[in-house]
């Protein structure tokens, strides 16, 4: 191999060599450029998918809420409302006549105020046996609006032959009320405090 050959030889090899080196250089930049938009896309595509899912579950949020809302509604239409529970000492009157059981007494409790209603209690005692205490329950389970009975208790009286039995019992009605509770009222006898009159200057 002359030595005309060898120099064009290593003249091409350098300049390969260069050519690569060139490209190497300025393409550098562009793939960390392609890197960085892989990347971007990749947490484009997390964020796609988590938008979806959290549609998804606002989508089904959304009816859980509208069923929820339905069920207030519906709760709502039977529960008492202030006329209701006012009257009822005379139906818990009518209910214990038709079941044949006889009201002693009754007495209205304390109210206790909830978040959403307002629970009204009326304490009865009546002279019942032990089936005609089974219809009246029942006849009051089938009221149209929601009325509690609780705090039942039963004592056998053996002087009565007629009713058998002394039950006392807690009757409550629970009103709709989703107003903000009010304040508590000033203790008894307390009067705001007066302000002190000024004093006159001059000596009189």
């Amino acid at each position: 191999m002359n030595s005309q050959l060898q120099k064009q030889l290593l003249i091409g090899g350098l300049a390969g060599v260069l050519v690569a080196v060139l490209i190497w250089f300025f393409l550098g930049g562009k793939r960390d450029e392609l890197q960085s938009l892989r990347t971007v896309n990749v947490g484009l595509e997390k964020d796609v998918a988590k938008g979806v899912a959290l549609k998804f579950n606002y989508e089904k949020l959304k009816a859980e809420v509208a069923g929820q809302e339905k069920v207030i509604e519906e709760l709502i239409k039977i529960m008492p409302t202030d006329t209701d529970r006012g009257e009822i000492p005379y139906r818990i009157k009518k209910l214990a006549d038709t079941a044949g059981i006889e009201q002693i007494s009754f007495s209205l409790l304390a109210p206790s105020a909830k978040d959403y209603y307002t629970e009204y209690p009326v304490q009865f005692s009546f002279r019942a046996g032990y089936h005609s205490l089974g219809q009246f329950t029942s006849l009051l389970s089938g009221n149209d609006k929601i009325i509690n009975i609780s705090d039942l208790v039963m004592k056998r009286d053996t002087t009565n032959a007629l009713y058998p039995m002394v039950v006392t019992c807690k009757i409550s009605a629970f009103v709709y009320n989703p107003a903000a509770p009010t304040p508590p009222a000033a203790a008894p006898g307390a009067r705001p405090t007066a302000p002190a009159p000024a004093k006159k200057e001059g000596g009189e």
